[in-house]
């Protein structure tokens, strides 16, 4: 086992130990971690509509809040309650990756954000992108429609790294704290949402770092 892996193992133990206490508390047993992650895709397609039709811009933020909230939820959830599987984590990709790209957008077209900073971000995220399709392409597979869909699903058929986990953290939280330097006309809150995103820049240029590692290594 890598550092990479050890360092991943630890993260989970952490995360789920604290949370189990809550989540079996609060979550009824009738409710799944896929039905937290679709209420991450209602809550950012509700935000979408509010700004659509001019919803203050803090309302707005309070949902997108509540739908990074339930990212936090739905993987311990499946852990807890023994429901992991590639649809779950690719479920949870697409819905990560939908709420990443609209509080991004959202931060450029209200002027919070350079096109630059998103350009350092996207380029390396590519690079991520097409690393886990190939080592996806990898994975034996019983019938071609069956490998279609393991390409497809790329970083879903893996274990998340803490590394991945904290990537998709810095990112939101930097779009997150920008949104609310516009509400509440704070520059603190600007450089430290800036500082986190140029943190996210350099974790993501990791991640491709290590993608090309695996795939070289034909892992």
């Amino acid at each position: 086992m890598n550092l990479v892996e050890r360092l991943t193992d630890a993260e989970e133990k952490l995360r789920d130990s604290t949370l189990e206490p809550m989540l079996n508390l609060l979550i009824p047993s009738w409710v799944n971690p896929n039905h937290i992650t679709g209420l991450r895709v209602v809550l950012v397609i509700t935000a979408i509509i509010f700004y659509l039709i001019n919803f203050p811009l803090g309302v707005q933020i309070w949902i997108l809040t509540a739908a990074a909230l339930t990212d936090f939820i739905d993987g311990p959830l499946a852990r807890l309650r023994g429901l992991s599987s590639r649809k779950g984590a690719y479920l949870d990709q697409v819905s990560d990756w939908f709420l990443g790209a609209w509080t991004g957008i959202l931060s450029l077209i209200t002027g919070l954000l350079p096109l630059a900073v998103i350009m350092l971000m996207v380029v390396p995220q590519i690079g991520v992108f097409v690393t886990d399709r190939i080592r996806a392409s990898r994975l034996s597979s019983s019938s071609s429609g069956e490998r279609v869909l393991t390409i497809a699903m790329g970083a879903a058929n893996f274990r998340p790294t803490t590394i991945a986990r904290l990537q998709f953290v810095t990112v939101l939280l930097g779009f997150m704290l920008l949104l609310f330097s516009k509400v509440a006309g704070s520059s603190a809150c600007r450089r430290i949402g800036l500082f986190s995103l140029y943190l996210e820049i350099l974790l993501v240029w990791l991640l491709l770092l290590h993608g090309i590692v695996r795939v070289a290594a034909k892992d």
